[in-house]
């Protein structure tokens, strides 16, 4: 059996979710304007992010995670840098202890991007377990724990309460930079003219 990691789209493909004229046109949109290859099948419409999560929570190595009822700790929040999971779109779970050491369990939307996963566990000095959740689910998570992209200082129930809605919660289709003018203007940077002007 052939152990070599397989890409999200090649998994696809495999699984007859998609087809090789869809994966390189994916591909292609990926290489252009950047962002990842789930996001970019998603906004061609090949595809719905429900349904590559699905298929992702299906496999053996990932698992699905909901980041709605969390209580993360802040020793935890802190071992990725803030605005490098904004960066990546990624969510530290929980730490966990095990007999080579420890784990940090870090939601993502593509558990298969190695590169990515290499480059976490370089950051956080441990190993990293990918799970699988929503981009916009993780989007939300980031600013309920770091509103403004700055930690809160005490994560107590009432942090959880704490109104996120001028926060704008873009759905998982939005390419980075749309999410970005988006935060921009959200945070008062920007202003709707400029915005105007940008699109």
């Amino acid at each position: 059996m052939d152990n070599k990691p397989t890409k999200l789209g090649e998994m696809l493909l495999q699984a007859g979710l998609i087809d090789q004229f869809q994966l390189e046109s994916a591909l292609s949109y990926h290489r252009n304007v950047g962002g990842r290859i789930g996001s970019a099948l998603v906004k061609l419409g090949y595809i719905s992010e429900e349904t590559i999560l699905t298929f992702l929570d299906k496999q053996s190595k990932f698992s699905r995670i909901d980041l709605h009822a969390l209580e993360v700790p802040r020793a935890v929040l802190n071992m990725i840098p803030a605005p490098k999971l904004y960066k990546c779109m990624v969510f530290p779970v929980e730490l966990r202890e095990e007999r080579g050491g420890k784990a940090l369990v870090v939601a993502m939307t593509d558990p298969t991007n190695l590169f990515l996963i290499d480059d976490l566990q370089f950051m956080a000095g441990c190993r990293v377990i990918p799970v699988v959740a929503a981009e916009v689910d993780i989007f939300s998570a980031l600013n309920r724990y770091f509103p403004g992209g700055k930690p809160v200082s005490v994560l107590s129930s009432s942090s959880r309460e704490m109104d996120t809605s001028h926060y704008p919660i873009l759905p998982p289709s939005e390419d980075r930079l749309d999410r970005l003018i988006a935060l921009l203007q959200a945070r008062g940077i920007l202003t709707q003219q400029e915005v105007n002007k940008l699109k």
